[in-house]
């Protein structure tokens, strides 16, 4: 396989990785764009959205002549008219030269699955989820299939647009008023029980810079996913996230990508929420994505 750009663009973020000859991934692009806060069922993307991420997509391009880019959408994106789509292909085509394509649910799901892998040394049931701008991802793996694989169309996007103020330096909002609306409004959870949560998704990354202590992986071997934490304490975390810590000071210690921290708060609230109601004691943390089921995928040609 010859080197290649891989972007992954969510409801929330544009995320672009080089693959080399080894099928080795590394990241190369990074930047916050809420495609749900400014989506309508009318018009789909905004204009301003469409062009922050055609601009995107031509800095990658600029910065990696000669590399060919292969784009992957997903969440948000689906959720547009066939209409509206296509005049976004249209577009995208006609400013840079790349095709985008639309990840089904099911593919992204697969492609979850893949990113963790089979964790042998888990007998039972484990949840791999993501939560992203728009919609919240859900796989329940055991030994290594697939028992359990849905949407949710609720994610960080739909907390920012009910209570705005969570992406400002200081919120108005209490951990128990977010809650409250994330539980009256999310609408399915696995049924499955599952004491391991694996969370895909620059969240290892994200406790780092938060400065959230994370214990030693000792419970399963795999390099990539080196720490956990318990759920009990991942919502004090939370909680002082939402009602204490200044987005600021976030935001100063993740100066390549600030906006990331917009959805700090509002993902926390939702990973509890999802943690407490499957009966999770362990959080584990990933930078794993979709990206890395791909490339995964391509091993196993």
């Amino acid at each position: 396989m010859k080197q290649k750009i891989i972007v992954d663009i969510g409801s929330g973020s544009i995320k672009a990785y080089i693959v080399d000859e080894n099928k080795k991934i590394n990241p190369i692009f990074k930047k916050t764009i809420m495609f749900k806060v400014n989506f309508s069922e009318e018009n789909g993307i905004s204009d301003g959205d469409k062009n922050k991420l055609i601009e995107s997509l031509k800095e990658i391009q600029r910065s990696y002549i000669n590399i060919p880019v292969y784009a992957y959408a997903t969440s948000i994106f689906r959720l547009m008219s066939e209409k509206q789509v296509a005049e976004l292909k249209n577009i995208v085509y006609e400013k840079t030269g790349i095709i985008i394509n639309i990840v089904s649910k099911d593919q992204e799901s697969l492609y979850m699955a893949k990113s963790v892998g089979n964790i042998e040394e888990l007998d039972e049931p484990y949840l791999v989820f993501s939560v992203g701008g728009s919609s919240t991802e859900f796989v329940v793996l055991e030994k290594g299939k697939i028992k359990e694989n849905f949407t949710v169309e609720f994610a960080v996007g739909d907390v920012l647009k009910k209570y705005p103020s969570t992406s400002e330096d200081m919120p108005k909002n209490t951990f128990d008023e977010i809650y409250e609306y994330i539980s009256a409004n999310f609408a399915e959870l696995p049924k499955t029980k599952c004491k391991y949560a694996i969370f895909t998704g620059l969240h290892l990354t994200y406790n780092k810079i938060a400065g959230n202590k994370m214990e030693n992986n000792h419970i399963f071997t795999k390099k990539e996913i080196p720490n956990f934490i318990r759920t009990e304490q991942y919502k004090i975390y939370t909680i002082n996230t939402i009602e204490k810590r200044n987005l600021k000071e976030l935001r100063e210690k993740y100066p390549q990508d600030p906006k990331f921290m917009d959805g700090a708060r509002a993902s926390m609230a939702i990973i509890t929420y999802i943690l407490e109601k499957v009966g999770a004691r362990y959080i584990f943390p990933t930078d794993l994505n979709m990206i890395d089921g791909i490339v995964n995928e391509l091993q196993e040609k």
